[in-house]
C-alpha cells in the first residue's frame, strides 16, 4: 500500500484551570517545580484537552476513548471536567482491568491451569482492585495466605512458586522491598551488603509453607499400621498402595498449609559465621527484627507491610509514580542499595509518607498524581539517558503496552469492552473440586485404606499382564508379522490405559459407596479465608454517571476473540497479538517489553484484525457510517483512533485520497492511522 499519512503538526497549547482542591497534588507540583528552579530547566507546556483525554483513558483504564467519550470531554465547558473524569475512570471497571494487567506482570500470574489455582488467584487480585483494598492489606493477605484455592485465591501467591520456597522469598523482596537478594542464595552478594546467611534467615520465615495441603502421609502411616496387623501386600504392593492413596486424595492438595520443615544452610556453605548444614532461625535483613517464635509468617508480614518500614512505602510510591510518569524517582525501581538516591529526594519522601497518611490507598495517591500540573503537561519526547536523572518536565512519551494496544483495538471493535468478561465458569470447576474434597474429608481412614488396598491388588495383577503383553509385543516385532504386532500393541495400550485409570475408579467407588459413613476422616484445620471487607470510596471517587447494565447480547456477532487482555489467558499463547507486541511470558517479574520489532509492524499491516475492524458492525464503522458528510467521517475516524480531529493538512490529504480512490480510500486512511506512531504512543 503506497498511501503514507502525514502526522498532524503539534496542537496549539491550551492553558487549563482544573479547579482542584487537592493539597497533595499542589504539594507534588510545588516539589517538582522546586526541582525545575534548582536545575534550571523549563517545564513542558500544558497538554491540550485532545491530548489529555486520550492520556487519561490510556493511563487510568488502559484503552483509548471512543469518539463519544472524546466528544463528551472536549465539548464540555465545565472547568472541573479533568478532575471529574479522573474520578470517573478510577471508579470504573476499566481501572480494574488495566491495573490487573500491571499486577499480573509483577506477580507473574499464570492462568488456565488444570487446577484453576491461577485463575482463582487472578480473580482475587481483580476483586482486591475492585474493592480498593489497601495496599498493605493486599500484600499481607498474600504473604499470610493459607487454605484451599477455592476458599482463598490469595494462596496463588505461593502456588505460583510451588516447590521453590527460596525463589518465592527472593521475589517477595524484589517486588515489595525493591531489594534483589537472589545472588545471595549461593554466595555473599557481590554488589550489595547482603550475605548468604542473611538470605537464608529471611527465607526461614516462609520456608515451611507447603504448596500442597497434604493429608496423605497420615493415611500412609495408618495403612502401614494396618498392614502389620494383617496381610501385607509385599514391597511392590505397599508402594502401589501409597501411590494410590496419593492419587485418590489428589483433590485435597490444592492449597497452602504450614509444615514442620526447617531451613538449613547448604552443605557447601563457606563463610565463618556459621557451619554447613546449620539450621537457620528467621531474622529480617533490616529494621526492627521480627519475632518468629509462634507465627513466623504473621510476624514477617507485619514487619514487611508496616507503616514504620520506609522501604515498603517508598517502593510502592515509586512504582505508582513511574506508572504515571514513565520513569521512577528512583531507578531501577527494584534494586535499591544504601547509596541509592532519588532524582528528587524530598518528593520521594513526600509520596512515601502519603502512602501512610492515606492508609495505603493507592488509588487516592494516583488521583493526586493525575491531578497535578506535572502529569497534565505535554509529554517529553526526547530520550532520557539511563544514567541521567529526569526532573519531570512532563510525563515521558511512551509506547502503549501490548495490553493497551489490544484493548484499544477492542474499543474500536465492540461496544462497552470494559464490561465484557469471560464469566464465572472457573467457579463451577472450583466448586466441583471443593465438593469432591469435602466428600473425601468425610471418608473414614479405614474406607480410604481399604479401597487403596483393593486397587493396589488390581494394579499388581495388571502389572503382571502388562509384562506378559510387552513380551508378546517384542516377540511379534521379532517375527515381523504386522497383524500380530498390531494386536499385541492394542492389548498393551488397553492394559496401560486401564492401569492409568485406577485412581479415578478407586476414588469414584470410594465416594459412591463409603463417603459420609464416618465423621472420623481427615478434617482440615485450615479455616477458609475471611472475605475482605470492601473499602468504600468517598463520593468524590464514585463514577460521574452509572455505567449501563451488562447485556451479553450486545456482543453477538463480534467474535469470541474480542475480550480485553485481562479476560484472556495469562499469558496469551505464543503467536497471539499480545505476545507479538511484548506481553510478558509471566516467568520473570515485569518481563513485558515495549520495544518495536519488524514482526509487530508486519502484524499491524497484514493482520486479519484489520479486516474485522472495518466490518459494518464495529463501533468505528458505526460512527463512520453515522456521519453526514466527509468532514464528519474524517472526524469520526480521527477522534476514534487519535482522540482528536484532523488538522487542515490532514483534511487536505483525506480529500485527495477520496477523490482518487473513492470510498476505498477510507480504508487506506484507517489503515494508515492504525499503523502510525501516533496511534501506538501515549502522547
Amino acid at each position: 500500500m503506497k498511501f503514507r499519512f502525514l502526522l498532524a503538526p503539534l496542537l496549539l497549547l491550551q492553558a487549563y484551570s482544573p479547579l482542584r482542591a487537592d493539597p497533595v497534588s499542589e504539594r507534588i507540583d510545588a516539589l517538582v517545580e522546586e526541582g525545575y528552579k534548582k536545575h534550571r530547566i523549563a517545564p513542558n507546556a500544558p497538554a491540550s484537552d485532545d491530548t489529555i483525554v486520550r492520556r487519561m483513558y490510556l493511563d487510568i483504564i488502559g484503552r483509548i476513548p471512543t469518539q463519544d467519550e472524546v466528544r463528551a470531554f472536549t465539548e464540555s465547558t465545565d472547568n472541573g471536567k479533568r478532575a471529574k473524569l479522573i474520578d470517573q475512570l478510577l471508579a470504573s471497571d476499566g481501572y480494574v482491568s488495566h491495573w490487573y494487567n500491571w499486577w499480573s506482570d509483577i506477580l507473574r500470574v499464570q492462568t488456565g491451569g488444570r487446577d484453576e489455582s491461577g485463575t482463582a488467584y487472578a480473580e482475587w487480585i481483580k476483586q482486591a482492585l475492585k474493592t480498593n483494598m489497601p495496599y498493605d492489606q493486599f500484600v499481607r493477605e498474600m504473604i499470610t495466605a493459607k487454605g484451599f484455592v477455592w476458599d482463598n485465591g490469595a494462596v496463588g501467591y505461593y502456588v505460583r512458586d510451588a516447590g521453590m520456597p527460596l525463589d518465592n522469598m527472593s521475589n517477595t523482596a524484589q517486588i515489595f522491598l525493591g531489594t534483589r537478594l537472589v545472588c545471595a542464595q549461593c554466595h555473599n552478594h557481590p554488589f550489595d551488603k547482603w550475605t548468604q546467611k542473611d538470605y537464608y534467615q529471611m527465607a526461614a520465615y516462609t520456608y515451611n509453607v507447603d504448596t500442597e495441603i497434604n493429608p496423605r502421609s497420615v493415611y500412609r502411616r495408618l495403612a502401614e499400621s494396618e498392614m502389620k496387623a494383617g496381610r501385607r501386600l509385599g514391597e511392590g504392593g505397599q508402594r502401589a498402595m501409597n501411590r494410590l492413596i496419593d492419587d485418590i486424595l489428589e483433590p485435597l492438595k490444592y492449597g497452602v498449609q504450614e509444615s514442620e520443615r526447617s531451613i538449613q544452610l547448604p552443605m557447601d556453605y563457606k563463610y565463618d559465621d556459621a557451619k554447613p548444614g546449620d539450621f537457620v532461625k528467621a531474622r529480617t535483613i533490616f529494621g526492627d527484627k521480627a519475632s518468629a517464635a509462634r507465627d513466623p509468617r504473621g510476624h514477617y508480614a507485619g514487619w514487611l507491610t508496616s507503616a514504620e518500614n520506609p522501604r515498603f512505602t517508598t517502593v510502592i510510591a515509586n512504582r505508582l509514580w513511574k506508572r504515571a510518569m514513565g520513569m521512577g524517582l528512583i531507578e531501577p525501581i527494584d534494586d535499591y542499595k544504601d547509596e541509592t538516591s532519588a532524582s528528587n529526594p524530598v518528593l520521594m519522601k513526600f509520596l512515601a509518607d502519603q502512602m501512610v497518611s492515606l492508609k495505603f490507598d493507592s488509588k487516592r495517591l494516583l488521583r493526586s498524581i493525575y491531578n497535578t500540573r506535572t502529569w497534565q503537561r505535554e509529554a517529553t519526547r526526547t530520550e532520557v539517558p539511563e544514567d541521567q536523572p529526569y526532573y519531570f518536565q512532563g510525563p515521558l512519551l511512551r509506547r502503549m503496552t501490548a495490553e493497551q494496544i489490544w484493548d484499544s483495538l477492542c474499543t474500536l471493535t465492540i461496544p462497552n469492552p470494559d464490561q465484557r468478561t469471560r464469566g464465572d465458569g472457573y467457579r463451577t470447576q472450583l466448586s466441583a473440586m471443593k465438593g469432591e474434597a469435602d466428600k473425601l474429608k468425610a471418608c473414614s481412614p479405614q474406607s480410604i485404606i481399604a479401597i487403596a488396598r483393593k486397587y493396589a491388588e488390581v494394579e499388581m495383577e495388571l502389572d503382571k499382564q502388562i509384562r506378559i503383553a510387552r513380551t508378546r509385543l517384542n516377540s511379534a516385532r521379532e517375527e515381523n508379522v504386522a497383524a500380530d504386532v498390531k494386536t499385541a500393541q492394542d492389548k498393551l495400550n488397553a492394559l496401560n490405559g486401564e492401569r492409568d485409570s485406577l485412581a479415578l475408579k478407586a476414588r469414584a467407588e470410594l465416594l459412591a459407596g463409603e463417603a459420609g459413613k464416618s465423621k472420623s476422616g481427615f478434617v482440615s484445620t485450615l479455616k477458609p479465608a475471611a472475605t475482605p471487607k470492601p473499602v468504600m470510596m468517598d463520593d468524590k471517587m464514585k463514577p460521574a454517571e452509572a455505567m449501563p447494565a451488562s447485556n451479553p447480547g450486545q456482543w453477538t456477532g463480534y467474535g469470541d476473540e474480542f475480550f480485553r487482555a485481562s479476560e484472556l489467558s495469562s499469558p496469551a499463547p505464543g503467536g497471539h497479538f499480545l505476545r507479538e507486541f511484548g506481553q510478558s511470558n509471566r516467568e520473570v517479574i515485569e518481563n513485558s517489553s515495549a520495544e518495536a520489532s519488524v514482526s509487530q509492524a508486519l502484524n499491524l499491516m497484514n493482520s486479519p484484525l484489520f479486516g474485522k475492524l472495518i466490518m459494518e458492525n464495529t463501533i468505528l464503522m458505526q460512527r463512520f457510517q453515522g456521519a453526514k458528510d466527509d468532514e464528519g467521517r474524517g472526524n469520526a475516524i480521527f477522534q476514534s483512533i487519535y482522540g482528536r480531529k484532523p488538522s487542515e493538512t490532514e483534511r487536505a490529504i483525506i480529500r485527495g485520497t477520496i477523490e482518487e480512490k473513492k470510498q476505498d480510500g477510507w480504508k487506506d486512511i484507517i489503515w494508515a492511522l492504525l499503523n502510525s506512531r501516533e496511534f501506538v504512543f501515549i502522547q
